[in-house]
C-alpha cells in the first residue's frame, strides 16, 4: 500500500514539475520592429535562397506565411532548428548568435503575423499614396536620410505603422540616431550615423556617404531623436496612409 502511494505521489510530483517546465518555455526576446528589420537583412542574404524572399517556400522548404511549422511551434523549438539544422534534410546548421537567431526568427513570424493583421487596414491605399507624395514623405523616404519603407508592412504591423506615424518619437531605433557636428573650419555636418570609432565617424547625408575625423571637429553630439515631425493628418488620412504602406509602397 505504501509503495503504491508513494507511486502516485513522484507522478503527481513529475507531473507538476513537467507543466512548470512548459511554463517556462523560452519566447523571443528579441522581437522590435529593429529586430525584425535586422533580421530580415539576415533572411534575404542566408534563407531567402531556399525558402523565397516571400518566405512562401518551395521545392521542399515549408511556407512561413501560414504560421504553421512541421518540427515545431514554440519560439524555443524553432530557435533550435534556425541553431542546429535538421539532420537528414537540406536545412543546415547556421553560423549566427543568439541574438541573429533570435531577430531571424522574429522575421519569419512576420509573414504569417502581416497576412493577419493586412485585413485590419481600413484606408484606402491609392489615397495613401497620393498622401505620401504631397506631404513630402517621399523626399526624406526616397533618397536615403530616412529610412526605406519599402516592404515595411513585412516587419512592422498596422498597429506599429500608425504609431511611428502619430508619434514618431515613440521609439527610434538605435540605426536611425544621427549626428549634428560642427567642423573646425566652421562647417555643418548632419545625416544618419553609421558607425564611428576612436578617431573617425561615418554618416549618411542626401548626397551619399562620407566620413570625417573626429580630429577634425569643434562639436559633435549624437542626434537619438527623430527628425520626422508630428503628423498634422486627420484620422482617416492616417489610415489612408497605413494602408499603402501596409501593401509595400514607398514611392
Amino acid at each position: 500500500m505504501r509503495y503504491f502511494k508513494l507511486i502516485s505521489l513522484l507522478a503527481g510530483a513529475t507531473l507538476g514539475w513537467a507543466q512548470e517546465e512548459s511554463s517556462l518555455t523560452m519566447t523571443n526576446p528579441f522581437n522590435t520592429p529593429a529586430d525584425r528589420e535586422n533580421g530580415a537583412r539576415i533572411f534575404l542574404s542566408q534563407c531567402a535562397s531556399c525558402h523565397g524572399r516571400d518566405g512562401r517556400g518551395g521545392q521542399g522548404t515549408p511556407d512561413f506565411t501560414t504560421g504553421q511549422f512541421r518540427r515545431a511551434s514554440s519560439d524555443e523549438g524553432l530557435f533550435a532548428i534556425i541553431n542546429k539544422g535538421v539532420p537528414g534534410t537540406t536545412m543546415p546548421a547556421f553560423g549566427l548568435n543568439a541574438r541573429e537567431t533570435w531577430s531571424t526568427l522574429a522575421y519569419i513570424r512576420s509573414f504569417s503575423a502581416g497576412r493577419a493583421t493586412a485585413t485590419a487596414v481600413k484606408g484606402d491605399s491609392a489615397r495613401g499614396a497620393a498622401l505620401f507624395r504631397s506631404e513630402g514623405c517621399a523626399r526624406c523616404h526616397v533618397d536615403g536620410t530616412a529610412p526605406d519603407l519599402a516592404g515595411i508592412g513585412k516587419f512592422q504591423s498596422v498597429g506599429e505603422i500608425r504609431r511611428s506615424i502619430v508619434d514618431p518619437q515613440a521609439d527610434v531605433p538605435p540605426q536611425y540616431f544621427r549626428i549634428r557636428a560642427t567642423t573646425k573650419a566652421g562647417a555643418t555636418l548632419t545625416g544618419t550615423r553609421l558607425n564611428e570609432d576612436t578617431y573617425s565617424v561615418q554618416y549618411r547625408d542626401s548626397s551619399g556617404l562620407k566620413s570625417v575625423m573626429k580630429s577634425a571637429l569643434s562639436t559633435y553630439e549624437i542626434v537619438r531623436t527623430s527628425p520626422m515631425p508630428a503628423t498634422k493628418l486627420t484620422d482617416a488620412q492616417v489610415d489612408d496612409l497605413v494602408a499603402f504602406l501596409m501593401t509595400g509602397g514607398s514611392r
